[in-house]
C-alpha cells in the first residue's frame, strides 16, 4: 500500500476547481484545443481542465482533487482524465514503453488485467486496464493507453475510484478518438500558420454543434441579456474570426429579423444559404479598410442565431472557404 500511495503522490497535481458530475452517460463534452502545440482534446463538459505545461488534467470534481494526491483520504468518489505529451530525450519503441509503464504499475501494487492494442490518431498504440484497493471498501480503477508519435511519449488516462468508473469506457474512448498528438514540424511563416488548417474539429453543447479548423480556439463567453449563449472561433490573426450569438427570436420571422438588423451594417451585398436545413439571410460590409465581414441571420426554434465572421481581405482565398465550410457545418438545437 505504501508503494501504491507513492504512485499517486508522483502522478498527481492539484488543478482548479471542478463542478459535480454524475455516474450517468455523459452527453456534452467541452473541447480543449492548443493552437501553439497544434494538441486538442475532448473531455466532459461541466469538468474543468487544468493545462501545465506538457501535462493536462480534468477533474470531475472539486471533491475528489485531495483525494487523488492522498487516496486514504475520506471524501466523495471521483474521476479525472490526465493527457500527457513527453519529448523523450532517448528514443524508445512502443514495446520499451510498454514495459516501463507495466513494471511501475506492478511494483506499486496494481493489479494489471488486460493489455490490448489500441490506436490513437492512426498511431499504433497500447491499452492497459489495471486496478488496486486503496482499503478493504474502496477500489481505484483506471484504463490508459500510450503512442508514439514523432519522439513524443503520449499518455490518455482516466482513473477512478469505485462507482465512478462506470463512466470511464466513455470518456476514455472519447479521448482517445478526439486528441490531436503533437508533430515535429518545420518552422511556418506567420501567414502559413494564420491560414485555416483543413483539418477540422468539432465542437458540440446544448445550443448546437460546429466544426472548426483546427488550429483555432473555441471560447464561450458570458453572454450579456438577451443574448442566451455565445461562442467565438480564434485562430492567430486577431481580424479574423467567428462569432455566433443566440437570441429570443419573441415570434418574428426571419425578414423581420433582418429587416430590423440590417439598418446596424452598412452592407455592400446580401444572398442567401441554407443552414441546418433553414433559411438564412447575409449582409457583406467592410468595416474597416482591409477587412471584409459577413453577418448570418437564421430563425430556428424560436431563436435568432447571428453568426458573424471578419477575415483579411488579402487572405480571402484562404479564410473565406474556411469560414464557409465552419458556417454550414453548424447544427443549431
Amino acid at each position: 500500500m505504501k508503494r501504491f500511495i507513492f504512485l499517486f503522490a508522483v502522478l498527481a497535481l492539484c488543478a482548479g476547481c471542478a463542478r459535480k458530475a454524475g455516474k450517468a452517460a455523459i452527453e456534452t463534452w467541452d473541447q480543449y484545443s492548443n493552437t501553439d502545440l497544434r494538441i486538442g482534446f475532448k473531455y466532459p463538459a461541466g469538468w474543468v481542465l487544468d493545462p501545465q505545461a506538457n501535462r493536462y488534467t480534468a477533474y470531475s470534481s472539486n471533491e475528489v482533487i485531495e483525494r487523488f494526491l492522498d487516496p486514504e483520504m475520506k471524501g466523495k468518489d471521483g474521476a479525472r482524465l490526465v493527457i500527457t505529451f513527453d519529448k523523450m530525450d532517448t528514443l524508445k519503441t512502443l514495446d520499451q514503453a510498454l514495459e516501463g509503464v507495466k513494471n511501475s504499475l506492478t511494483q506499486s501494487g496494481f493489479d494489471i488485467a488486460e493489455v490490448t492494442p489500441r490506436q490513437v490518431q492512426g498511431q499504433p498504440g497500447t491499452q492497459l486496464h489495471y486496478s488496486g484497493y486503496v482499503d478493504a471498501k474502496n477500489k481505484f480503477e483506471a484504463l490508459q493507453a500510450i503512442v508514439i508519435k514523432d519522439s513524443f511519449l503520449c499518455t490518455i488516462k482516466f482513473e477512478a475510484f469505485n462507482k465512478f468508473f462506470q463512466t470511464g469506457q466513455q470518456v476514455f474512448d472519447t479521448a482517445c478518438v478526439s486528441v490531436l498528438l503533437p508533430e515535429s514540424r518545420k518552422k511556418l511563416s506567420p501567414e502559413d500558420e494564420a491560414k485555416p488548417s483543413p483539418d477540422f474539429l468539432s465542437f458540440e453543447n446544448t445550443h448546437l454543434k460546429i466544426s472548426y479548423p483546427k488550429n483555432f480556439n473555441v471560447e464561450t463567453p458570458e453572454p450579456k441579456a438577451p443574448v442566451l449563449f455565445s461562442l467565438e472561433i480564434k485562430g492567430l490573426r486577431m481580424d479574423s474570426n467567428i462569432r455566433i450569438d443566440i437570441l429570443p427570436a419573441q415570434n418574428l420571422g426571419l425578414e423581420k429579423v433582418v429587416e430590423q438588423n440590417a439598418k446596424f451594417y452598412k452592407e455592400t451585398s446580401r444572398g442567401e444559404a441554407t443552414i441546418d436545413g433553414n433559411k438564412a439571410v447575409f449582409l457583406n460590409y467592410s468595416p474597416v479598410k482591409g477587412i471584409q465581414s459577413r453577418v448570418y441571420f437564421m430563425v430556428k426554434n424560436d431563436k435568432i442565431y447571428r453568426i458573424l465572421f471578419n477575415y483579411y481581405a488579402a487572405m480571402k482565398t484562404d479564410f473565406l472557404p474556411a469560414f464557409e465550410k465552419t458556417i454550414g457545418s453548424i447544427i443549431a438545437k
